[in-house]
This record gives C-alpha cells, sequence and structure tokens, in this order.
C-alpha cells in the first residue's frame, strides 16, 4: 500500500474533542439550584427571626444594665445598648456604620451569588447565611433605632447577641474550610447530577 492512500490530514487527525470543564466547578452564569435559594432563604430567616425576637424579648422584660441571675457571674444575660459594631467595638459613629454595615451586606450577598454558581453546596449556602443573616439582623437595630440590643455576657469579654454569634459561627466556618481544605472549600458533587440533567 503506497502512502498515497491515506488522505487524512494533520488537522483531522488531531481534530480536538469538547473540552471537558474541571470537577467540581460549573460556570460562571450557572443557575444556583433552586432548593438551595430555599435553604439559603429559611437559614437567613431563621437567623434574623430569632435575634430580632430575643432582643424584643430582652428589651421588654429587662431593664438597661440589668444582668441575670447576678452582674458577677461569669455567664449571664446582660441588657446593653451598643452604638457600636460587633461586641461594642467603634462607637458612636452611627451613620458611617450604617452604610459600612449596608456595604457589608450587599457585599456578602454578591460573593454568595458568585460562589453558589460555580460551586453550589449545602456547606456554602450556610455560611454565607449565618454571616448575611447576622449583618441583616444588626443593621435592622441600627436603622431603627441606632443602637443595637446586646445581651449576651461571658466574663469580660464584650457583650453580644445572637447576630454576632451567626456573624462569628459563619467566619470562623468559613477560615477553617480555607486553612484545612483550601479550593475545595465548597466543592461537592451535587451540581455533577444537575449538570448531567441539562
Amino acid at each position: 500500500m503506497g502512502e498515497g492512500h491515506d488522505t487524512r490530514n494533520a488537522h483531522d487527525t488531531y481534530k480536538a474533542g469538547p473540552v471537558e470543564k474541571p470537577a467540581g466547578r460549573r460556570s460562571h452564569d450557572a443557575k444556583i439550584p433552586g432548593y438551595l435559594i430555599i435553604l439559603a432563604a429559611a437559614v437567613i430567616s431563621a437567623v434574623v427571626a430569632l435575634d430580632q425576637l430575643s432582643k424584643f424579648l430582652v428589651r421588654s422584660n429587662m431593664t438597661l444594665g440589668e444582668a441575670l441571675p447576678s452582674q458577677d457571674a461569669f455567664f449571664s444575660l446582660r441588657y446593653a445598648l451598643n452604638d457600636g459594631i460587633a461586641f461594642s467595638l467603634f462607637q458612636g459613629y452611627r451613620v458611617g456604620l450604617i452604610t459600612i454595615q449596608s456595604i457589608l451586606v450587599v457585599g456578602i450577598i454578591i460573593v454568595m451569588i458568585y460562589v453558589l454558581r460555580r460551586f453550589p453546596s449545602r456547606l456554602a449556602v450556610v455560611i454565607f447565611s449565618l454571616m448575611l443573616g447576622g449583618g441583616i439582623g444588626n443593621l435592622i437595630d441600627r436603622i431603627a433605632s441606632g443602637k443595637v440590643t446586646d445581651f449576651f455576657s461571658v466574663g469580660t469579654f464584650p457583650i453580644f447577641n445572637v447576630a454576632d454569634t451567626c456573624l462569628t459561627i459563619g467566619c470562623g466556618l468559613m477560615l477553617v474550610c480555607l486553612i484545612f481544605f483550601e479550593k475545595g472549600i465548597f466543592e461537592n458533587r451535587e451540581h455533577v447530577e444537575i449538570d448531567k440533567m441539562s
């Protein structure tokens, strides 16, 4: 057989096939699965509701400065008003803090949407929803009265509330995932089946 019988050219021989997307990652314009949106709404609503309800109960049943069971207890419920940020920091800057906190809340929403489009996992939803719910909870107080209701007192630690707690837990989970799991922080296999169905 002569070489002339092979009519294929180099382009046909080395024609590239479809490029596969890296596992664990979706395109930037992918839609967020509906069940994750529902989960996010549920977590955020629960955090805000619990935060606002706890603050309402404290304001309704305690006098400012009152502590239960006592002022000397290591852990107590101590009614305090904070015009600063989380854990009573940067007090006395109402307008500036409202602006900064509003920007942070919007920033969390933007990052949350971006991450969930690429890594649609329940862990990502819980982390961002805890932070977002906490930010919204304190922002509601700040806009309404200029002061945030705090009531958890532990030793000499600054007095805090449910919103502060959720913010701290969300940030803590984020740091743990980034430190110990690096880029795999939000990756799971949930979206694999979604991509196959689309």
